[in-house]
């Protein structure tokens, strides 16, 4: 069987940090990977600051947004190895504005299918104050976005043996599972099935009826694993009763999962604030980078069983 799901740009924003450095290097090593262009973008913080430069210099706007773009150039070619740039299509995009709404415009001007940032992976009081423009572009953008969390080691996704794709087998981890189908195709990896059911679904459940419960969620997997294993990969299912975003990094440290792949809502307003969201929890704390696919509000996934991933 073929795996359809294309990835044939790749966002990564910058603000030439040493993050962004990171992220710039992974999204060459992964398009190259995919034969994927890579879009380099930079949000330019504050019209006035232009205005100022353009008195300074006598240069206009557009000759001003050309220098950045210059600048971009050549810091990306001190970011990424010659040998990662080398068979790249690379194009650079600057706007002037805030980073989040400036990501998505970069996004949906480039065509971008994969957005990539690295993050701090703040939690508790930080996390609260600062918030995080990885998890704000999550919920503001349609396309995938592969976070990177800083501490994951020096070389993330330099290989990638085992995937990890968390589900509540609803209709909003399908997209999620694609991509992660997709990827174990392209870098021959292992695929870990991974459902995870909240415990209050099971209190007070005989243990006949639990495993009851259990079989058909089991019997989904199972599918879904053969469909891995007709591309010639291995994977294995599990089915763990817990809280699931503690399940999924348990789960990944456990496996050794390279990636995680996973379908979310991206809600935002009160919901998010009242629910929270999984995959940022996840994005948060996991050994290893996250793909968090958004999922379409569709009737159907408003009447999901929110037990799991997407929760």
């Amino acid at each position: 069987m073929s795996v359809v799901t294309k990835i044939t740009r790749i966002l990564v924003p910058t603000d030439f940090s040493s993050p962004s450095q990171v992220a710039c290097h992974i999204g060459a090593r992964l398009a190259n990977y995919l034969k994927a262009g890579i879009v380099v973008f930079h949000a330019l913080p504050g019209v006035d600051l232009l205005e100022e430069g353009g008195r300074a210099t006598g240069k206009t706007q557009v000759e001003l947004l050309e220098d950045v773009r210059d600048q971009m150039r050549a810091w990306f070619e001190t970011a990424v190895p010659a040998e990662l740039r080398q068979f790249l299509v690379v194009e650079f995009k600057v706007k002037v504005g805030e980073p989040i709404s400036g990501i998505a415009w970069a996004t949906k001007r480039s065509g971008a299918d994969l957005v990539l940032m690295a993050t701090l992976g703040r939690s508790g009081l930080a996390h609260l104050l600062m918030g995080s423009v990885t998890e704000a572009v999550l919920r503001s953008i349609p396309v995938p976005v592969l976070a990177l969390r800083l501490g994951q080691g020096e070389s993330p996704l330099t290989a990638v043996h085992r995937i990890l794709w968390a589900t509540d087998l609803s209709p909003v981890s399908e997209g999620a599972w694609h991509y992660a189908l997709k990827l174990a195709d392209v870098f021959a990896a292992e695929v870990i099935l991974l459902h995870a059911v909240r415990p209050t679904k099971l209190t007070g459940v005989a243990d006949r009826a639990r495993e009851d419960y259990l079989v058909p969620l089991r019997r989904d997997l199972e599918r879904r694993q053969q469909t891995v294993q007709a591309l010639g990969l291995s994977a294995h299912q599990k089915v763990v009763v817990g809280v699931p975003a503690e399940v999924i990094v348990a789960e990944a440290e456990v496996e050794q999962a390279d990636l995680i792949v996973m379908g979310t809502l991206g809600r935002s307003g009160l919901p998010h604030v009242l629910l929270g969201s999984v995959a940022e929890a996840v994005i948060r704390k996991a050994p290893c980078p996250v793909l968090a696919v958004r999922g379409k509000r569709a009737g159907a996934v408003r009447k999901q069983n929110t037990d799991g991933a997407a929760a």
